[in-house]
């Protein structure tokens, strides 16, 4: 009977746990907080109280927490914000609504100069526009290092934007192995039919 209610309890968590990841990767507002912080903070005390349901001792308790800190960093890596709406983005752009719009703004890689291993800030604002204003559109985003001999995917994503201007922010982590030198972030955004490429250099040493 305790095994059963321990089960469920935990199954509980687990739902709540990816719930609560889940808000907190995404923010529309100017005052966003970073998703990775509050991800992996609450999916560790998460983990810890699913590992004291499960083991009922310290030592289930920080495997769980440490389990649920890595579950909630990785879900919450990501930044969204929407810089403007799809009225304020087709005046800007003088949008004519007979075909789609994609275009890339500005893209930035924080800081400049890291260590092999480090992490960065890879940020990109973009704006998409359709002639149905009503309709969402299914953005991918990809960011790709790029260096003298080789090239390494860093991440990719698949997220459904409301038409207008968004920043969108990924923390991504740099190979430990990477050798020391210059490098280009190379970011690309597309809709599937339009696709948009930003080039941000950056040093690694």
């Amino acid at each position: 009977m305790k095994k059963c209610i321990r089960k469920n309890a935990v199954f509980a968590l687990i739902v709540l746990m990816v719930g609560t990841q889940t808000a907190g990767c995404v923010a529309t507002t100017p005052s966003a907080e970073r998703g990775g912080l509050f991800g992996a903070g609450s999916g560790a005390a998460i983990g810890a109280i699913a590992g004291q349901l499960i083991g009922g001792n310290t030592k289930a308790t920080l495997i769980g927490a440490a389990i649920g800190a890595v579950v909630g960093g990785l879900v919450g890596s990501y930044i969204d914000q929407q810089n403007a709406t799809r009225a304020e983005a087709a005046k800007k752009y003088q949008y004519d609504e007979k075909v789609a719009k994609l275009e890339v703004e500005s893209a930035s890689a924080t800081p400049d100069r890291v260590a092999p291993g480090s992490a960065i800030d890879s940020s990109v604002q973009y704006t998409t526009l359709s002639p149905n204003k009503e309709q969402q559109v299914a953005i991918t985003e990809r960011r790709v290092l790029v260096g003298e001999q080789e090239s390494f995917d860093l991440s990719e994503r698949k997220v459904m934007r409301e038409q207008g201007t968004h920043t969108s922010t990924a923390k991504v982590n740099l190979p430990k192995d990477l050798p020391k030198g210059n490098y280009t972030l190379v970011t690309t955004i597309t809709d599937g039919q339009i696709t948009k490429t930003s080039k941000t250099p950056f040093a690694v040493g």
